[in-house]
């Protein structure tokens, strides 16, 4: 799996996710979502699209970066969903839970 995070607009961190999102490297995710919160990056864009496979340790990551960024009056938010990790979000839920698009442009508009 790689990460890369870039600065947009709005005081969004965008982060660019590629490859599995699984057990084995949720925790990458995870430490670079925590050390951006930490340091006040609260405005968070995750890119799925290049991630054709999540499994339950790459939601929980995404759960607990929603609840950190909320809990700092921020948000969390998703775009480019392949069908079977979209699949994954409607079997349990979260994609009511979380503000998911299709594109990076809308999805970085849905923050001004």
């Amino acid at each position: 799996m790689e990460i890369k995070t870039r600065e947009e607009a709005n005081d969004v961190l965008v982060v660019d996710v590629a490859g599995d999102l699984d057990a084995r490297c949720a925790g990458d995710l995870k430490l670079t979502l925590n050390e951006k919160i930490e340091t006040g990056k609260v405005w968070i864009l995750v890119n799925l699209s290049e991630v054709p496979y999540m499994d339950s340790a790459g939601l929980g990551v995404l759960v607990s970066g929603l609840k950190n960024t909320n809990r700092q009056n921020g948000d969390l938010r998703l775009w480019g969903l392949q069908p079977d990790v979209r699949n994954i979000f409607e079997l349990t839920r979260l994609n009511k839970v979380f503000q998911i698009f299709d594109d990076e442009k809308a999805a970085l508009e849905s923050y001004s």
